[in-house]
C-alpha cells in the first residue's frame, strides 16, 4: 500500500513538474498583456477568417494582444501537458500522445484539472495493459507508433466523453440554475457561494459554472456575482502565497518559487496560478480555497460591490462599485487561505525534498 501511493506521488509530481513551466509562462505573458495592453486586451482585435487575420502586432494594442494569445494558448495547454505528463510517468513514451489529446479535451469540456488527472490514470494504465498484448511479429514494431496511440486515444477518449462529459453537463447545467436562483435572498449567500465554486476546481467544470452564471446574471444588469466570480478567482493564488510566506519550511524549492508567480497571476484574476499545487494536495488546497474565496465573495457582494468587467482582476477595481470593500475582503478571504492551508500543510521531511530532487534529475532526458 505504501509503495502505491509513493508511486501514484511520484506520477502526479511528474505531470507537475511538466506544467509547472507552462502554468508560469502562460500566466505571466497575460498578466502582462493585461498590465500594458488593458484588461479587456483579449477583445482588442476583431476575429477574421483566422483570429489572426485582423492583427497588426507593429500597434500597441496589436502587439500585447498577440502576448495575451500567446499566454492564452499556454494556458489551454496546462491541463493537456500534466495528463501527458502523469501518463507518461505510468507507462512511459506511449502514454505521451493519448495524455496530450485527452488532456487537452478536457481542458477544452472544462472538466479541468482534476478530470485531466483521472482520465492520465486511466491511460496510463490502459497503455500498460495494451503493451501485455501478444501479436504477430509484423505488428511489435507499429504498436508504439500506431496501435497503442490510435486505439488508446479511442477507447480512452471515448470513455472520457460517454462516462463523464455528458453527466458532467447535464449536472452542472442544473447547477448553474440552482446558483441563478439564489440571486433573490441575501447577497452575501450569492457572493459566497459563487466564491467557493470559483476556489474548488480553479478553472474545472465548478468553477466554469459559477463564472458562466455570475455572467448570465451580468446581462441582466445584476453586477454583484460578477465581483464575486472575480475575487473568488483571484483570492487562491495570493492565498497559496500568503501560506508559503507563513510556513515556509513546509514547502519545498520549487512550491517555493512557483508561489512566487502565483501573486501577480492571482492579482491577474488567473486562477491556473494554483493548479501546481491543486494538484499536488487537492485534499488540502481545495478546502483552503473555497473557504478563502467563499469569504472573500461573501464579503464583497455583501458589502455592495458590484462590477460590470467579466475579468480583468485587479486593473478592473477602480470601475466597480465600492472597490475599497473589494480590496478588503480580497485581502480578508486571501489571509483566510493562506492560513488556513499553512496550518494544513504537512511538514516537509528532508527525504521528500530529495526525492523531488531526484525526479527534476531524472526527468531531464532526450526522448527519441
Amino acid at each position: 500500500m505504501a509503495r502505491q501511493k509513493l508511486d501514484i506521488k511520484k506520477h502526479v509530481m511528474t505531470g507537475i513538474s511538466y506544467m509547472i513551466p507552462i502554468v508560469v509562462c502562460g500566466g505571466i505573458l497575460c498578466a502582462l498583456a493585461k498590465g500594458f495592453g488593458g484588461y479587456n486586451i483579449g477583445n482588442a482585435v476583431e476575429a477574421g477568417a483566422t483570429p489572426f487575420s485582423n492583427l497588426n502586432p507593429f500597434s500597441w494594442l496589436g502587439f500585447w494582444w498577440g502576448v495575451n494569445k500567446l499566454g492564452s494558448v499556454a494556458m489551454d495547454f496546462a491541463v493537456a501537458v500534466m495528463t501527458a505528463g502523469v501518463a507518461y510517468s505510468i507507462a512511459g513514451r506511449p502514454g505521451i500522445v493519448p495524455g496530450i489529446v485527452i488532456g487537452y479535451c478536457s481542458s477544452q469540456s472544462k472538466a479541468g484539472f482534476l478530470g485531466g488527472l483521472l482520465m492520465a490514470f486511466i491511460i496510463g494504465y490502459f497503455v500498460n495493459w495494451m503493451k501485455t498484448w501478444k501479436l504477430p511479429k509484423w505488428c511489435v514494431g507499429l504498436m508504439p507508433v500506431m496501435f497503442i496511440p490510435v486505439i488508446s486515444t479511442v477507447v480512452c477518449g471515448m470513455i472520457f466523453l460517454c462516462v463523464f462529459s455528458i453527466p458532467l453537463s447535464f449536472i452542472m447545467n442544473v447547477f448553474q440554475q440552482w446558483i441563478i436562483s439564489l440571486n433573490g435572498g441575501a447577497k452575501a449567500v450569492i457572493g459566497g457561494v459563487i466564491g467557493a465554486c470559483m476556489g474548488f476546481d480553479m478553472g474545472g467544470p465548478i468553477n466554469k459554472t459559477a463564472s458562466m452564471a455570475a455572467n448570465a446574471l451580468g446581462t441582466d444588469g445584476i453586477n454583484g456575482p460578477m465581483a464575486a466570480k472575480i475575487i473568488g478567482g483571484m483570492t487562491p493564488p495570493i492565498g497559496i502565497f500568503i501560506a508559503t510566506l507563513l510556513r515556509k519550511n513546509r514547502f519545498s524549492k520549487v512550491e517555493l518559487e512557483t508561489a512566487k508567480t502565483a501573486l501577480p497571476m492571482g492579482l491577474c484574476f488567473i486562477t491556473e496560478g494554483v493548479l501546481p499545487f491543486a494538484a499536488a494536495d487537492p485534499a488540502r488546497v481545495i478546502p483552503s480555497s473555497m473557504i478563502g474565496s467563499a469569504v472573500a465573495g461573501a464579503i464583497a457582494v455583501g458589502m455592495g460591490c458590484e462590477s460590470v468587467a467579466g475579468h480583468g482582476g485587479i486593473f478592473v477595481v477602480p470601475m466597480m462599485k465600492n472597490p475599497l470593500w473589494f480590496m478588503i475582503a480580497l485581502v480578508i478571504g486571501s489571509l483566510v487561505t493562506g492560513v488556513i492551508y499553512a496550518v494544513l500543510k504537512r511538514p516537509l521531511d528532508e527525504q521528500v525534498e530529495k526525492e523531488e530532487e531526484e525526479l527534476d534529475f531524472d526527468l531531464d532526458i532526450n526522448i527519441q
